[in-house]
């Protein structure tokens, strides 16, 4: 279970740099070599509302001592903490502790804490201590699990910004294109992310402009194909309202001083020159994701 928990502490110290002032990392007794595994295992990132809790250890437990009182899952914010009511049991076969939660949990940061436990007294040498960590269970929104969301300031310390599930998607603006467009047609999200990969782009080689221009804009023609010509080529026309590029653009994307700097470096370096249109039949190919799933 040690080696275990150090490869997942490892793992997961990122998320020190998006967790809003919570130490997700923080955890007691999760190294003991009597603890066999634990469900979720401490630092989990991605823990279903559903989850059991579960902790299965190498010895038999005395079962007088498995109680209601000896699991605790606890709700943490910033500002407070909340007891999740729940059904403790043991189960023999497994040597297994668990804790049901009597409802699906929200979004959000959890601790959970396995006391007062005892093996039996033909293994009373076995001590198990207390047990205690952290885990987080993330927003859901149309079946897809958002990250969470970034501590602000570290999030624009710098140009890239946090980005936990490595999608090439800032989270924060991951968050904002997924919950803006939840009630719209899935491909204003597909479109949206595109947009925010190119801008990901222009950050990181914005003295190359000219070299990269046509992929950091490809999102601009897959838009334009959707919006203006989809339904010449006997396709259903999914966007019917104009996405709002210049606030998503200067608001959300590039939202700090460095950033825009980065962008205004971008678009100075592109002047001067031509730059040729797609031809229509081409523009739904500059679409970088799956463009097959609108056509069923």
């Amino acid at each position: 279970m040690k080696k275990l928990f150090t490869a997942l502490l490892l793992a997961s110290l990122i998320t020190l740099a998006m967790a809003k002032d919570i130490d997700i990392i923080k955890a007691k007794g999760t190294e003991q070599s009597v603890i066999s595994s634990l469900t979720p295992p401490p630092v989990n990132m991605d823990v279903d509302q559903d989850v059991v809790l579960k902790a299965v250890f190498d010895v038999e437990l005395d079962a007088k001592h498995v109680q209601k009182n000896n699991v605790k899952l606890k709700y943490i914010t910033q500002t407070k903490e909340s007891i999740i009511d729940g059904e403790v049991a043991y189960n023999a076969n497994e040597n297994a502790v668990t804790f049901k939660p009597s409802a699906l949990l929200i979004y959000g940061y959890y601790e959970v804490e396995f006391k007062s436990l005892k093996a039996i007294k033909a293994e009373k040498s076995q001590q198990i201590k207390e047990i205690k960590y952290r885990f987080y269970v993330p927003e859901v929104i149309n079946g897809y699990k958002l990250p969470p969301e970034p501590d602000e300031t570290l999030n624009n310390s710098t140009l890239l910004g946090i980005d936990v599930n490595d999608n090439g998607v800032r989270d924060d603006v991951e968050r904002w294109i997924y919950i803006t467009y939840k009630d719209k047609h899935p491909i204003y999200i597909d479109i949206a992310l595109q947009a925010a990969r190119g801008y990901k782009i222009i950050l990181e080689e914005a003295e190359n402009a000219k070299e990269i221009h046509y992929e950091a804009t490809a999102y601009i023609d897959c838009i334009s194909y959707y919006e203006n010509y989809a339904k010449y080529f006997n396709e259903k026309i999914l966007i019917e309202d104009n996405f709002d590029l210049e606030y998503f653009r200067v608001k959300i994307y590039f939202n700090t001083q460095s950033r825009k700097d980065r962008y205004d470096q971008y678009d100075r370096l592109l002047s001067g020159d031509s730059y040729s249109l797609p031809k229509i039949k081409d523009l739904k190919s500059k679409c970088d994701f799956d463009t097959n799933k609108y056509e069923e």
